[in-house]
C-alpha cells in the first residue's frame, strides 16, 4: 500500500517543479530578449522558431544563451532547495512575486499590437497590389545594372549626430547628401533581417504560417510559394539575381526565400569557406571589408551574354549588441574595446567598405546604366550610441537609405525622393522596379502594399494615409491573404 500512497504525493511536486522552471524560464528568457535584442514581436519568435538555423548564428552570442540557460537552471535548483524552508506565508508569496515578475518581463519583451478593424478583416487583402497580377514591361533603353545593398542595423541618426561635424558613418552621409529623400521608417512588423529584406522584395510584413499545425514542416520548407517578388519580376524580365551576405543561407530560412524567388546564384558564410576565405570562428559570417571585395570582384567577371545584373547585398559587421572588429579595416585591440567603442569601430568600417563598393560599381565604364539603394536592413535594437545620436521627432525610428542613378554614359540623374515624403519598407519595391525601368498595369505605380515615390503626382503612401500608430496595429493582425499566398503553387496563384 506505501507505493500508491506516495504516488500522489510525487505528482503535485513534479508539477510545483515544473511550473517553477517555466516561470524563470519566462523571467530570465525573456530578459536576454530585452537585452539583446529589445522588445521583440509574436511573429518575430514564432518565425524564427518554424525556420531554424538558428545553431547559424553568432557564436558568441549562441554563448551567451547558452550562460544565461545554466544560470536559469542552478537559479530553479537553489529556489527548488529554498522555497520548502520559507514560511508557509513568505512562500505563497514568493510565488506570486515569480508569476507577476515573469508576466510583466514577458509583457515587457514580447510585443502583439494587433488592432483588428471589422470594416477590414484583413488589411492585406484591402491594399495589396498583387504583382503577379500586373502587365509588365520593360520600358526602352538599355536596362540598367542595380546594387541593392542592407546595411545591417543603419540608423538614419548615424548620419546626422548630434555633433553633426563627426558623422558615424562619414562616407556614407557624405554620399548620401544629395541623393536622400523623406523618412523611411522602420515598422514593427520589418524589425528584424530577414523580414526587412521580405518587406523590401515582396512588399508584405513576413508572418508565421501553420506554426500550430500539424504541416508546420511543409510549410516553413516553402517561401511564400504563391507570391511574386521583386526578384521574380527582375529575373523574368532578364536580371541575373545574385545575392552576398556573410551570414549563413540556412540562418531562418534565408536560402529558402531567394532560392524560391528568382535569386539564382547565392552566397554566405558556408559558401566562402568553400572558396577557402578565411571567416572568423566567432561573429555571423564573413565581415565586411571581405565581403565588399569579394562582391566587387565577382562584378569584374566576365559576363557570359548581355544580360543585366542585379546584385543584393546584406552585410553583417554592425550587428547587435555591439558589432564586431573587422581587421581587414584596422588590426585588432590588445583589449577587447568597450561596446560603445566597438560599435563605433563597426560603423567606420562598414561606412568604408560600402561606399567603396558603390564608388566602383557607379564608376564602371562599360556603356550600363546603373542603380544604387543603399539602405538599413532594420533600426538598431538596443541603440548603445543613443547618447550622441539626434532625436527624431515623436522617436519615430528611421532608416538611412539613399539613391543613385547614372545613364550609360556614367551621368548622374538628380535624385527623385521628396523630402517631404514618408513611407516604408513596401514602397521600396514599386519604386526600384520603376527606377530600373519596368512600368505595369492596371494598378500602375503600385505594387504589393508599396507605391512608387517616383510616380507622378505623389500617390500616398499607407504610412501617410494611415500613420506609423495604426498602420503597425492593423499590420500586426493575421491575414487569410498571407496564408494563401504562402500555401500556393506558383501554378494555381
Amino acid at each position: 500500500m506505501k507505493p500508491a500512497s506516495r504516488a500522489p504525493r510525487r505528482l503535485p511536486q513534479a508539477l510545483a517543479a515544473a511550473a517553477l522552471l517555466t516561470l524563470l524560464l519566462l523571467l530570465i528568457g525573456s530578459s536576454f530578449l530585452r537585452t539583446y535584442f529589445g522588445p521583440v514581436s509574436v511573429d518575430q519568435l514564432l518565425f524564427h522558431l518554424q525556420h531554424g538555423g538558428l545553431e547559424q548564428a553568432d557564436a558568441r552570442m549562441l554563448a551567451r544563451l547558452w550562460r544565461w540557460g545554466a544560470g536559469t537552471l542552478l537559479l530553479a535548483g537553489l529556489a527548488w532547495l529554498l522555497l520548502p524552508r520559507l514560511p508557509g506565508w513568505l512562500r505563497r508569496s514568493s510565488w506570486l512575486l515569480l508569476s507577476a515578475g515573469a508576466a510583466v518581463s514577458v509583457g515587457a519583451s514580447v510585443q502583439d499590437s494587433c488592432e483588428a478593424d471589422d470594416a477590414e478583416p484583413d488589411f492585406l487583402a484591402q491594399h495589396y497590389a498583387d504583382p503577379a497580377q500586373q502587365r509588365l514591361v520593360q520600358a526602352e533603353g538599355t536596362a540598367p545594372d542595380v546594387l541593392l545593398v542592407f546595411v545591417e542595423s543603419l540608423d538614419e541618426a548615424y548620419a546626422w549626430p548630434i555633433d553633426v561635424e563627426r558623422p558615424l558613418i562619414p562616407k556614407l552621409a557624405d554620399w548620401a547628401r544629395s541623393r536622400h529623400g523623406g523618412e523611411l521608417q522602420n515598422l514593427n512588423s520589418v524589425s528584424f533581417t530577414l523580414a526587412g529584406m521580405f518587406g523590401v522584395l515582396c512588399g508584405l510584413p513576413l508572418q508565421p504560417v501553420g506554426l500550430m499545425s500539424r504541416n508546420a514542416f511543409e510549410h516553413s520548407q516553402r517561401f511564400f510559394a504563391g507570391g511574386r517578388c521583386l526578384t521574380d519580376l527582375m529575373a523574368e524580365q532578364g536580371w541575373q539575381v545574385s545575392f552576398f551576405g556573410g551570414a549563413s543561407l540556412r540562418f531562418a530560412g534565408k536560402g529558402k526565400f531567394l532560392a524560391a524567388h528568382g535569386v539564382t546564384r547565392r552566397f554566405g558564410r558556408d559558401e566562402w569557406r568553400a572558396r577557402g576565405l578565411a571567416v572568423p570562428p566567432e561573429g555571423w559570417g564573413l565581415l565586411d571589408s571581405a565581403l565588399t571585395e569579394q562582391v566587387w570582384l565577382d562584378m569584374q567577371q566576365p559576363r557570359p551574354d548581355a544580360r543585366p545584373r542585379m546584385d543584393i547585398v546584406l552585410t553583417i559587421n554592425t550587428h547587435g549588441p555591439a558589432g564586431m572588429e573587422d581587421p581587414g579595416c584596422a588590426p585588432p585591440q590588445a583589449s577587447a574595446p568597450e561596446p560603445e567603442a566597438l560599435m563605433r569601430l563597426s560603423l567606420r568600417c562598414t561606412d568604408r567598405a560600402v561606399a567603396q563598393l558603390v564608388q566602383r560599381f557607379l564608376a564602371r565604364a562599360d556603356g550600363r546604366p546603373k542603380l544604387v539603394w543603399v539602405m538599413g536592413d532594420h533600426v538598431a535594437p538596443v541603440q548603445l550610441l543613443g547618447s550622441e545620436l539626434a532625436a527624431w521627432p515623436d522617436e519615430v525610428p528611421l532608416l538611412f537609405h539613399a539613391m543613385a542613378r547614372q545613364d550609360a554614359q556614367g551621368r548622374e540623374q538628380a535624385s527623385s525622393l521628396q523630402p517631404s515624403r514618408v513611407f516604408s519598407h513596401f514602397d521600396v519595391m514599386p519604386t526600384l522596379a520603376e527606377a530600373a525601368g519596368l512600368r505595369w498595369t492596371p494598378q500602375t505605380h503600385r505594387m504589393g502594399l508599396g507605391v512608387s515615390l517616383l510616380a507622378p503626382q505623389a500617390p500616398p503612401t499607407l504610412l501617410e494615409r494611415s500613420g506609423r500608430e495604426l498602420l503597425d496595429a492593423r499590420l500586426s493582425c493575421p491575414s487569410p491573404l498571407f496564408q494563401r499566398l504562402w500555401r500556393l503553387t506558383g501554378a494555381n496563384a
